[in-house]
């Protein structure tokens, strides 16, 4: 009776965990770790209590053969093994695959979220959507005039939102505020036709604003004695002279801070009719936190031609023959194999650069030995001038997502860039130098790093004081966002503002760091390490912000 009621026992629970399995949680790429401890503890359990079952049963119909066996022992040793064997092997599969199948589903429900956030929506029916209309009777050179990073039409655009506050509202263009110095004369809108001598349009918001501001007035106003004093002193005066006396003219049109030292600036040299736009990535020696003089300047031509009239022309070909590196070969593939680039440095030729564009975090982990380390954020917000113009650039990052997004922006930016195919892990595991670590994951061990809450806790967790921290891109957080969530789009930020945006979240507080993306859910381990860094308690990750409000 009693062995009976044990197989029914079993049988039922069986039945239960086939009828009603439990979904695994995927860990979110691209960590590619995925903890399937929990599905082989209960999937193996399951394997081995039916096949001691069955073996049970079996075992009543051949007893007797059983003890005729010479070596029952041993038989039994290896039927139990056996067992072990099939159950181990049958639910590491089946945690592979319930992995696998979660994985898919939320790239799937990843897919739909973007594609539902960038619905335009025309509710009256009249043809045009509303965002159309809401821009009608806005200036199409909108400043920014309360100097958020947004241009005030993107504002204007945002402000109508039918489903209210905390919903999916607007489309948002996926512009970088930091992504405006173009070369080519497809953006020449700040080709100034005024008589005036010097003109800022750049905002004075700082002591480096203002340097910048009255060293380029100096010279464009024929004092260079003054601006000399300012300048890096690198030439005698006669020949700095030279440089400008056929200025008339100069436009400062922006300006980004990348950190206390560096600004990128875009401006406009006119000589007569002819104007050459520029790039210049200017570093200031501090005294005091004072800027007192240009301790280095590098410089990018962006565009060339002539205003004549006050009709502007630009001429493509000269601003071409300045590029003619990347003319001859920017066919080149995008991406290198480990081999090639193994190839490349055993060559010992002084044709290219190696450049990694992670995040600081990563980077004080391990790196390649010489390679230049610039993050993404800076080299938006203008460090892509430093990089030379005649030689190769080889970008690193740790798996070649984010290098191939970097690869493709320099690309813009007339530089003959390519991506290693699978980043710095893949170079590591192929055998190439490097110095320190490599696994970032191998550092970050703890469950807090692995965690990933389903919505019902995130909401649980909010009513405890928790604060979530949004990852995501600038433009999805002011499109929409849960409501009370801070924006640290840490991958977007340049060095200068990382401490602001930071200090956002009150101190010590406890956190959840919310993603919806392949990559921007690694920004969001990696922000949740940097606010520990910062004296806050890092809880895990949320990453279906889509169903927060359903």
């Amino acid at each position: 009776m009693n062995k009976q009621i044990i197989k029914l026992s079993a049988v039922l629970l069986i039945g239960y965990f086939f009828i009603f399995p439990q979904p695994a949680h995927a860990v979110i790429p691209p960590d590619f770790i995925f903890n399937i401890g929990t599905q082989i503890a209960q999937f193996f359990s399951i394997i081995v209590i039916f096949f001691t079952v069955a073996f049970g049963t079996f075992f009543q119909f051949f007893k007797t053969k059983y003890y005729a066996i010479k070596h029952k022992k041993i038989v039994l040793a290896m039927t139990i093994l056996l067992v072990i064997a099939v159950s181990l092997t049958s639910s590491y599969f089946y945690a592979i695959y319930k992995q696998k199948s979660e994985y898919q589903k939320w790239l799937e429900e990843s897919k739909k979220y973007n594609t539902t956030q960038n619905v335009l929506l025309d509710s009256d029916n009249d043809g045009l959507t509303n965002l159309e209309e809401a821009n009608f009777g806005t200036d199409p050179n909108n400043p920014d005039t309360d100097n958020d990073g947004y241009l005030d039409g993107d504002e204007v655009k945002n402000e109508y939102n039918p489903k209210g506050p905390g919903k999916i509202g607007e489309e948002l263009k996926n512009t970088d505020e930091n992504d405006q110095l173009n070369i080519g004369g497809e953006n020449n809108k700040n080709i100034d036709t005024s008589t005036s001598k010097f003109v800022s349009n750049i905002d004075i918001t700082d002591n480096s604003a203002k340097f910048i501001s009255k060293y380029y007035e100096n010279i464009a106003n024929g004092n260079l004695e003054r601006a000399y004093e300012m300048s890096k002193k690198s030439v005698d005066f006669n020949t700095f002279k030279s440089w400008y006396l056929k200025t008339t003219k100069i436009t400062l049109d922006r300006l980004v801070r990348i950190d206390q030292e560096k600004s990128s600036i875009e401006l406009t040299l006119y000589e007569s009719e002819t104007f050459t736009r520029y790039g210049v990535l200017m570093t200031l020696n501090l005294q005091n936190a004072n800027p007192f003089k240009v301790e280095k300047s590098e410089v990018k031509i962006l565009s060339q031609g002539l205003v004549k009239s006050k009709n502007v022309s630009v001429d493509e070909n000269k601003t071409s023959q300045e590029y003619g590196f990347f003319v001859a070969n920017e066919n080149k593939n995008i991406f290198v194999t480990n081999q090639e680039f193994k190839n490349i440095i055993d060559s010992q030729k002084n044709d290219y650069i190696v450049l990694d564009a992670r995040e600081n975090i990563e980077y004080e982990n391990g790196y390649f030995p010489q390679s230049l380390h610039v993050r993404f954020a800076d080299l938006k917000a203008g460090r892509w001038i430093e990089l030379p113009k005649d030689k190769f650039v080889y970008v690193l990052c740790w798996s070649g997502i984010r290098g191939k997004e970097v690869a493709e922006f320099l690309k813009t930016k007339k530089i003959v860039a390519s991506y290693l195919e699978n980043g710095a892990n893949g170079w590591f595991e192929f055998g190439g130098k490097w110095i320190g670590n490599i696994k970032f994951g191998e550092q970050y061990t703890d469950s807090r790093y692995q965690t990933v809450f389903n919505t019902d806790e995130v909401k649980n967790k909010i009513k405890e004081g928790v604060i979530l921290v949004d990852t995501r891109e600038p433009y999805k957080f002011k499109q929409w966002h849960i409501t009370g969530s801070v924006s640290i789009p840490i991958m977007y930020t340049a060095t200068i503002n990382l401490e602001d945006v930071f200090n956002q979240v009150p101190a010590k507080s406890k956190v959840i760091t919310v993603c919806d993306g392949y990559v921007n859910c690694f920004d969001a381990k990696i922000t949740g390490v940097e606010l520990e860094r910062r004296g806050h308690q890092f809880l895990g990750r949320y990453n279906k912000p889509w169903e927060y409000e359903k």
